[in-house]
């Protein structure tokens, strides 16, 4: 979408703006309330207790509208309206109404809420809030032949939204009661990463084993979903014993659909010839369309209560119980249309459908807590406890395939099939904290949890009652699973003095998932284990009361091990990852009328499966006689790099009695694209340059009124879809609040 919009310049009246979302970085410096320098002066902006605050934005895009609305969540077009609406008012001696809303259009961000306060007695809360978030609906960008194919309409956007009803009763030497209802809601369109095949890439169609085909054809969601909540509270001190209890019910529905085009624009001739070395790329397939809509209907039923037992001044117990009920419907179809090539002209024929498809579920969970809170002395306080949970869940399906056999493919046949599946599982989960101080200017503490499952899941895999009116052998699925989970922390805060404070952490996560084969599964075996172990190091110098010198430093690495199903065979290292990250913040405040604040943020990332181990695969001749030409699978099995460095830059000044500046810049880079890997698949690295520069006034016009105007400029280049997603240009922004 390429576009140049001063419109909604001329209609705002915007003189200036920011740019990105800084819109909503609060302004301004040395006066506002809250930041460095702050001072209760007369001079300084007032915080309003009622207020109403308007604004308007726009844009001037050259390029990719779309893009810059998925990229800084605001609309190319511009908007504007009520930002912020407070309205507080004491109606008696007891009694508060409290009033909060926001309208802004373009941004479709709406609020409307109402608050009743009365002492001693309770209060209502209701409302309804709503926002957009833009999707950009574009797939992949092949760099060998410059394929670019987004959607027809490339801008996307979901709407969110919630209405809530709550009603309080928190009367003096009484039970506390709250019933609250809420219903939100999600629909619009999103780009999916679930992408499309295309022949459209410039390779030979006559390279086995490697194909000319590659994903990167763009795909959208279609979103219908609710969700429905009403639940109730008790919170009442008996002695000694707070108990909270909760009872609450829910409902959902769901129906989202899945669009996907396979090959679009191709189609094979017909009669297919018996070589394809000549075959242009838009003759190798035949286009489909692929249509998944899944659909879920469920409510549930849950009840949960706690308590909380001082029983001395060192000592407090803690307890938990819950049970929670769901049941749920299901339904659904996945449709592939194919356009297949007949002596009489194309004809799209359903292949591989899966229609019609039902079932239902049914999830029970009973869960208990227990922990103990400690204050073993003055100086060490130790936490332990232990939670506890049994689990069963089942369900059944029903759905027909439709195949679609001849040459060409397309007499249609549907026949049933049945599936089902039941799990159940029970875990143990002890955990500890403790937190020591007896050493001066020194603070230790650590945490450790543990997961101990062992579960039992047994499945039926889809099979075709007619011919098979009970399920063979090699449909059941009998496996003795376990899961062994470890999250642990140690870490130390030490002030060295008024100039120097240190922290440091170590940590480790460790997950190990075994499911073992009984009975006439004996023989299947599947292991899954990851850990993850790094560090956390954070220093604070104060080199001078007006400047803070803040940096942090993460080392994370991870390994994950698996094995397949055959009994004894050692486990292998199939990932490993690599994480540092380094971060550094300035603060300067020289004097109550400026400051500076500047970021960096450097990251390293990789992760790594089989690369560089693949190595090369030889050349061979296939069952067919088909000669295979010899590759590097180092190429395709390629290691995933995140690589990237941000940063940005805020300044804020106090010119006058009525006048406070702001200056913000940012700046990101990435450069992990591969286009080198394009011959044997599809290079995902990321390669994108974004800066943004905005300046801002904030005036005071009386103690009743303040204006705010921002202008900004933004610029992003994205080599990863090879420009076509590139943007730049002014945003604007002005606001006016004005106290009620």
């Amino acid at each position: 979408m390429q576009t140049k919009n001063f419109a909604a310049l001329r209609v705002t009246g915007l003189l200036a703006g920011a740019a990105l979302a800084l819109s909503s970085v609060p302004v301004f410096g040395a006066a506002a309330a809250g930041q460095p320098g702050t001072s209760p002066n007369e001079d300084a902006f007032p915080n309003y207790e009622s207020y109403i605050k308007i604004t308007g934005q726009a844009a001037s895009i050259s390029g990719d509208g779309a893009a810059f609305q998925n990229r800084v969540r605001q609309p190319e077009n511009g908007g504007g309206g009520i930002e912020d609406l407070h309205v507080s008012r004491d109606v008696s001696k007891t009694t508060t109404v409290t009033i909060d809303g926001r309208a802004l259009t373009g941004a479709e961000n709406y609020l409307a809420r109402i608050n009743v306060t009365k002492t001693e007695f309770g209060s209502v809360d209701a409302g309804y809030k709503r926002f957009r978030t833009f999707y950009d609906g574009v797939g992949g960008f092949f760099p060998l032949s410059k394929a670019w194919y987004p959607l027809n309409k490339q801008d996307l956007h979901v709407d969110r939204g919630q209405f809530w009803a709550e009603a309080r009763l928190a009367m003096k030497d009484a039970p506390e009661f709250t019933l609250r209802y809420s219903n939100e809601t999600r629909s619009g369109k999103k780009d999916s990463t679930s992408w499309g095949d295309s022949d459209l890439t410039g390779l030979p169609n006559n390279n086995p084993p490697i194909s000319p085909a590659r994903k990167f054809m763009p795909s959208y969601l279609k979103l219908g979903e609710r969700y429905e909540v009403l639940e109730g509270t008790m919170k009442q001190t008996f002695g000694k014993t707070t108990a909270h209890l909760r009872i609450f019910g829910d409902r959902s529905h769901k129906l989202d659909t899945r669009y996907v085009t396979r090959f679009p624009g191709e189609i094979r001739p017909f009669p297919t010839p018996a070589a394809t070395l000549l075959v242009p790329a838009l003759n190798m397939n035949n286009e489909v369309q692929l249509t998944q809509t899944d659909g879920a209907d469920t409510k549930s039923f849950g009840i949960d209560g706690t308590t909380a037992t001082v029983l001395t001044a060192n000592l407090t117990l803690r307890t938990g119980l819950s049970y929670h009920l769901v049941n749920g419907d299901f339904n659904g179809n996945r449709l592939l249309l194919t356009s297949t090539p007949t002596a009489t002209g194309v004809v799209v024929v359903s292949t591989g459908d899966f229609r019609e498809l039902a079932g239902d579920s049914r999830v029970k969970v009973y869960e208990g807590r227990i922990s103990l809170e400690m204050a073993a002395s003055k100086y060490l306080a130790v936490t332990a406890g232990l939670r506890a949970e049994d689990s069963y869940a089942k369900g059944a399906s029903a759905f027909n395939v439709l195949a679609a056999s001849g040459t060409p493919a397309v007499t249609v046949a549907s026949t049933p099939r049945l599936a089902a599946s039941r799990v159940k599982d029970q875990s143990l989960s002890p955990e500890l904290d403790f937190r020591y101080t007896g050493i001066a200017d020194l603070a230790l503490y650590g945490s450790g949890s543990w997961r101990i499952l062992n579960g039992d899941d047994r499945t039926t895999s889809a099979y075709n009652p007619i011919t098979s009116p009970a399920p063979a052998a090699t449909n059941l699925f009998f496996n003795d699973w376990s899961e062994n989970r470890g999250h642990y922390n140690l870490g130390a805060s030490w002030r060295q003095s008024a100039l120097l404070t240190l922290r440091g952490d170590v940590f480790q996560k460790t997950h190990g998932n075994k499911s073992v084969g009984y009975g006439i599964r004996i023989g299947d075996n599947y292991v899954l284990d990851t850990q993850f172990t790094g560090l956390k190091l954070t220093g604070i110098f104060r080199p001078h009361a007006t400047v803070t010198c803040t940096t942090r430093y993460v080392y994370q690495t991870g390994k994950m091990q698996v094995t397949g199903i055959i009994p004894g065979a050692e486990k292998y290292d199939s990932m490993s990852s690599k994480n540092h990250t380094i971060d550094e913040t300035f603060d300067w405040n020289p004097t109550a009328q400026f400051y500076l604040q500047a970021n960096a943020n450097l990251v390293f990332n990789v992760i790594s499966t089989v690369y560089p181990r693949a190595g090369v695969t030889p050349a061979s001749v296939s069952t067919a006689g088909v000669a295979q030409a010899s590759f590097n699978s180092n190429n395709v099995l390629q290691n995933s790099d995140n690589n990237y460095v941000n940063g940005s830059l805020l300044v804020g000044a106090v010119l006058t009695k009525s006048d406070d500046l702001q200056l913000i810049g940012t700046y990101y880079r990435a450069d992990n694209g591969n286009a080198f890997l394009a011959p044997l698949t599809l290079p995902f690295g990321v390669a994108i340059k974004e800066y943004s520069l905005a300046v801002g006034l904030k005036h005071k016009f009386s103690k009743k009124w303040n204006g705010t105007a921002k202008l900004g400029y933004f610029e992003s280049k994205n080599s990863t879809t090879g420009g076509n997603t590139n943007f730049r240009g002014p945003l604007a922004y002005i606001a006016f609040e004005h106290a009620l």
